[in-house]
């Protein structure tokens, strides 16, 4: 399976199963936008690992969401990641910022190969579900560490 046939069945799964509009970009990743939440894309690498999807929600709050405090974030992340299924928390560091990014990963077929649009299909509405929801989670946790338990206008998806 070529990257153009894989990245335009995960587009197709998108479009059919979310009603989002998705497009394929250079580098044959499939990005989409959530009207309330921003943009997410399926890194995808049809050469290399056509079986594995990774749908990514990419810096979607930073250290400014609890204050500066990076330690209390990656209690947050962490206590997120033990709770929720099949979504991933991770910090990164970035210009002297800690970003936070959620993914949801999984294989979705046998060893070099690519999944059926059925398959696709079947699975992208619950796997953008698993991924909200812990988005959701730590938008919680985050507001319940503040004084007064209201969340900072630091980021528009939170």
């Amino acid at each position: 399976m070529d990257a153009q046939e894989l990245a335009t069945r995960y587009k197709t799964a998108v479009e059919e199963s979310l009603g989002l509009i998705a497009k394929i970009d250079d580098d044959k990743d499939v990005t989409f936008k959530h009207p309330d939440l921003g943009t997410f894309y399926f890194s995808l690498d049809a050469a290399q690992d056509p079986e594995y999807m990774m749908l990514v929600f990419p810096s979607f709050a930073d250290e400014r969401s609890i204050g500066g405090d990076r330690v209390k974030l990656l209690e947050i992340v962490n206590a997120v990641n033990g709770q929720c299924k099949a979504v991933k928390l991770s910090v990164r560091e970035r210009d002297g910022h800690h970003n936070v990014t959620a993914t949801a990963e999984c294989f979705l077929a046998g060893a070099d190969q690519g999944p059926t649009q059925e398959l696709l299909k079947a699975i992208i509405k619950r796997t953008f579900s698993a991924l909200t929801s812990g988005v959701r989670t730590f938008a919680e946790k985050v507001k319940a560490e503040k004084p007064g338990g209201t969340v900072s206008d630091s980021n528009s998806s939170m």
